[in-house]
């Protein structure tokens, strides 16, 4: 009598291997999906692109008026801080989340191309009160129809209780920004594998 083929099972759908947790670029439980750090690495990847757009619409803008981007980021800065009140190198370092120094430079080219003025702090003779010039606000005036659309069209379909979260997550990154670089630039691949064969070696003496 032949043999009877057992019936084939049939497969569901696979699901996605779960991730060993050595494999995982981050750990904070709120950031893995199902264990998987799948959808924290398109967040991740989504960040770049958007960073990368946002710095090639500053060079386009600033292109369009004569400056580099740096000088158009100090530009703009200047103009939203000095609404709020006096503005000096400190103020605008912080909120464009820059060594001072850098800030010093660009303030000084702009200076030169008439843009902004610097006159001695009244109150602080180490310090420096920056603001614009006719030509700077000349400048401004032009751009804001068009940065109007701009930002219209780029940040459409959010809601103020979103924006607030972007915000907050957004200055977050910028703030822990350092720490990471420090610790990227602190790593040494094959170190480890250095200190074994050292010890391995120190052992064979023994």
């Amino acid at each position: 009598m032949p043999n009877k083929r057992a019936p084939a099972v049939k497969k569901g759908p696979e699901s996605a291997p779960r991730a060993s947790a050595k494999n995982l670029t981050v750990s904070l439980p709120e950031l893995l999906v199902d264990g998987s750090d799948l959808k924290f690495r398109e967040l991740v990847a989504d960040l770049f692109a958007a960073a990368a757009g946002m710095l090639a619409l500053r060079r386009a803008l600033a292109t369009s008026v004569g400056l580099s981007a740096a000088e158009y980021a100090i530009l703009l800065a200047t103009w939203h801080l000095q609404k709020k009140g006096a503005v000096g190198i400190n103020t605008l370092a912080g909120q464009l989340h820059v060594a001072a120094a850098n800030v010093t430079a660009e303030v000084g080219k702009l200076v030169k191309k008439g843009i902004l003025d610097k006159q001695p702090h009244p109150k602080d003779s180490r310090a420096v009160l920056i603001r614009l010039t006719a030509e700077g606000t000349a400048i401004l005036h032009e751009l804001t129809p068009l940065l109007r659309r701009i930002n219209d069209r780029l940040f459409s379909g959010n809601r103020a209780r979103d924006m607030n979260a972007v915000a907050n997550f957004l200055r977050h990154i910028a703030d822990e920004t350092p720490n990471s670089i420090h610790l990227a630039k602190s790593f040494r691949p094959g170190a480890r594998d250095e200190r074994r064969r050292k010890s391995s070696a120190k052992e064979s003496r023994l």
